[in-house]
């Protein structure tokens, strides 16, 4: 069977009911566990979520981490949101917060938003993937991109582990202040500085370096549940 009549899923999405309706269009799916993404065609990766949990990873932040896996991954990322957006959203986020992090996902992290009604819509946007060919596409049907200097990507890990401090804003740190060691060491007031910390962040980073490390002398014991 040709890659192109192929999709690799990850396992998670069986009860989905896309890869049945998949199989229903003409696809061969070949069930994987994969790390980063749930649907993978050639030239493509897909993140499927549904409206609740697209919401709740916005508030969380947890969307930007992995769409910077995604395209950090993959030359073609998009994430599908499946459902009806109009009833959440109205409840759970303000206008403003929503659209400004639809336009980070598309041109901080270039990832592609796609919105579908239901499962029959995801498959058919999926099996639409399998029939257009991007212009960069090459070699196997996974293909990842050249990965960034294991330098760079330790340097953002480090700094993204502060308070409130995810990849995007070490990102800005970095760029604004050069070396880890340099933010580790700064002022409130160096840190307050960089656009998108603000007093709060580097109050709680600041406490974070200077508290004297105190461990506990009896450390918890994991819950059994076969008790």
């Amino acid at each position: 069977m040709s890659m192109r009549n192929r999709v690799v899923v990850d396992e998670r999405e069986k009860a989905s009911g896309v890869p049945d309706l998949l199989r229903e269009l003409g696809l061969m799916v070949d069930y994987r566990m994969l790390e980063t993404g749930d649907y993978i065609v050639p030239g493509y990766a897909v993140e499927r979520k549904q409206t609740r949990d697209f919401l709740r990873s916005l508030y969380s932040r947890r969307i930007f981490d992995q769409a910077h896996r995604l395209s950090e991954t993959y030359e073609n990322p998009v994430l599908v949101v499946e459902g009806d957006m109009t009833p959440s959203m109205a409840r759970e986020m303000k206008p403003r917060a929503y659209w400004g992090a639809l336009a980070a996902l598309a041109f901080d992290y270039g990832l592609r938003v796609f919105f579908t009604a239901d499962p029959a819509q995801t498959a058919n946007l999926v099996y639409t993937l399998t029939r257009r060919r991007p212009l960069s596409l090459k070699g196997p049907i996974v293909r990842r991109k050249q990965k960034t200097d294991d330098i760079e990507k330790m340097q953002l890990q480090i700094v993204s582990t502060l308070p409130g401090i995810g990849l995007k804003l070490a990102d800005r740190m970095l760029s604004e202040l050069e070396t880890v060691r340099r933010i580790f060491g700064a002022s409130m007031a160096e840190l307050s500085a960089v656009r998108g910390v603000g007093k709060t962040k580097a109050y709680k980073t600041a406490r974070i370096l200077d508290a004297p490390y105190r461990p506990t002398l009896k450390r918890p014991q994991q819950l059994r549940l076969d008790g």
